[in-house]
């Protein structure tokens, strides 16, 4: 790759990830909290939420920079790569 490619490459999956994070957190978010009131049968309170939300952060944020830089990679290599 040459440099330039590798800055847009570079550029493009952050920009990416940046875009996906919001929804695909809200996503996991909306799971994980069906999954947690199915079990528990009960709904849950407001520090529970804010609890998971914390712990899916992390989770979110390796999801979508994975996604992101393979996605970008494989459009990158069939379209500019000889």
């Amino acid at each position: 790759m040459t440099v330039g490619l590798l800055t847009w490459y570079t550029i493009s999956s952050i920009v990416l990830a940046a875009l996906l994070f919001k929804p695909v957190k809200k996503f996991i978010f909306v799971q994980r909290i069906r999954k947690a009131e199915r079990k528990l049968k009960r709904a849950l309170t407001e520090e529970e939420r804010k609890d998971i939300e914390k712990k899916i952060i992390p989770v979110t944020a390796i999801i979508v920079v994975t996604f992101a830089f393979i996605f970008n990679r494989l459009l990158i290599s069939k379209h500019f790569m000889p």
